[in-house]
């Protein structure tokens, strides 16, 4: 095999836009896939700076330390948004370019020869007569060939991540905020926990 046939055939390839056009094309779509993100979070979950969320009423049972019941005491929940759909945080895991390259070449030669000959005699009545003819053909062809066949595929593995880990974060504080709220503490706790700081002068005049 013509190893400088091979070498002007690989020479001939664009293998600049062959692996760079779809890396350029993987990093643009993941770019694209985190706008559509973040849009996301800003339209959907996020208004006017507050993260939105969806509230409803329940009704729950109060019963004492024995067990009997009390009565029914009427509550509100809020969820955060956030905490309570799907987040479209897709990901380009996985890219692979494949190509393969086959080049092979054949040649042939034929070479063929044919004679013919004949020979033809009669005898009549006349003087004896011969009569001989010939041919001879001779023929030889030489063939060479070459094939190049090529097979490029691109492969790109998508898959939905979860929310960043930051974000998960305050998924959870909303979430604790919404289901277990603050506690003011009584006044008997206020008075308990407040020392007044006198100043100098103030411990001069007392």
């Amino acid at each position: 095999m013509d190893s400088q046939f091979i070498g002007s055939v690989i020479n001939a390839l664009p293998l600049e836009h062959m692996i760079g056009g779809p890396l350029q094309a993987m990093i643009k779509a993941q770019v694209q896939a985190s706008k559509a993100y973040a849009d996301f979070l800003l339209s959907v979950c996020i208004k006017d700076g507050k993260a939105e969320s969806v509230q409803f009423d329940y009704d729950e049972t109060v019963v004492d330390d024995k067990g009997v019941i009390q009565g029914v005491m009427k509550k509100t929940m809020r969820i955060p948004l956030l905490a309570a759909i799907s987040h479209p945080n897709i990901s380009i895991e996985e890219g692979t370019i494949d190509f393969e390259l086959e080049v092979s070449q054949s040649a042939s030669s034929n070479s063929e020869t044919n004679a013919e000959a004949s020979l033809e005699a009669s005898v009549g009545w006349g003087p004896f007569s011969v009569k001989i003819t010939g041919r001879v053909s001779h023929k030889a062809q030489q063939t060479r060939s070459s094939d190049t066949r090529a097979k490029y595929s691109i492969h790109t593995q998508v898959k939905r991540q979860p929310p960043p880990e930051a974000l998960m974060r305050v998924i959870d504080f909303l979430t604790d905020a919404a289901t277990r709220p603050a506690v003011l503490p009584s006044e008997a706790e206020k008075l308990h926990t407040y020392t007044p700081t006198l100043t100098a002068a103030e411990k001069a005049s007392a």
